[in-house]
C-alpha cells in the first residue's frame, strides 16, 4: 500500500504536468474523474493484496507512501519527468522534420516538376496550335468573304482575350499560393 500511495501521487503529478486543463470547471471535473480512477486502481491493489478488506494500517501505509513521495521522490521525479517530456517532444519534432524532409518534400518537388512539364507542353501545344491556325488562316484568307472575316476576327479576338484572362487568373492564383506558403513557412521559423 506504500507503493500504491507513491504511485497515485506520482501519477497525479504526471497528470498535472501533461493533461490537466486550464479552465476551472474542466479541471474540477477531470480531477474528479482522475481521483475516481486512481481510487479504483488503489482498491484493486488492495483487493489483490488483502482480499479487498480495508484495515487501518493499510490506510496508514497509503498515507505513508504519499508522505514519502512528497518528502523523498517528488523533486527527482519531476526533474526526470521534465527531461523525459523534453526528450519525447524533441524526438517527435525530429521525426516529423525527417518525414517532411525525406518523404513530403520530394513528393512536392516531383509534383511541381510534373506540373511544370505539363504547363510547358501545354504552352508549346498552344503556340503550335496558334501557328497552325495562322498558317491555315493565311492560306484560306483570300477565299473567305469580308463579312465572314470580320466575324472570325471578332471571335478570335474574344477567344484570345478569354484565354489571356484565364491564364492571368491562374498565374495570380499560383503566385498568391506560393507567397502564402512562403509567409507561413517564415512564420513557422519564427
Amino acid at each position: 500500500m506504500v507503493f500504491a500511495g507513491v504511485l497515485s501521487v506520482g501519477s497525479f503529478d504526471t497528470y498535472k504536468r501533461l493533461l490537466r486543463p486550464h479552465v476551472y470547471w474542466q479541471q474540477y471535473a477531470i480531477d474528479l474523474l482522475f481521483f475516481l480512477t486512481m481510487g479504483s486502481f488503489v482498491y484493486y491493489l488492495l483487493f489483490l493484496a488483502n482480499g479487498g478488506i480495508l484495515r487501518f494500517y493499510l490506510v496508514i501505509a497509503f498515507l505513508l507512501g504519499i508522505s514519502a513521495y512528497y518528502a523523498l521522490f517528488q523533486n527527482v521525479f519531476l526533474k526526470v519527468l521534465d527531461v523525459t517530456i523534453r526528450i519525447v517532444v524533441h524526438l517527435y519534432n525530429t521525426i516529423t522534420n525527417l518525414i517532411n524532409l525525406l518523404l513530403v518534400q520530394p513528393i512536392v518537388w516531383i509534383l511541381l516538376l510534373v506540373f511544370s512539364i505539363i504547363v510547358a507542353i501545354g504552352r508549346f501545344l498552344l503556340k503550335l496550335l496558334q501557328l497552325i491556325i495562322k498558317v491555315l488562316f493565311a492560306l484560306i484568307s483570300p477565299f473567305i468573304p469580308r463579312i465572314v472575316k470580320k466575324h472570325l476576327n471578332s471571335l478570335a479576338h474574344t477567344c484570345d482575350n478569354e484565354i489571356r484572362r484565364w491564364w492571368k487568373m491562374l498565374r495570380s492564383w499560383w503566385g498568391n499560393r506560393r507567397k502564402t506558403s512562403v509567409e507561413k513557412k517564415g512564420n513557422e521559423d519564427e
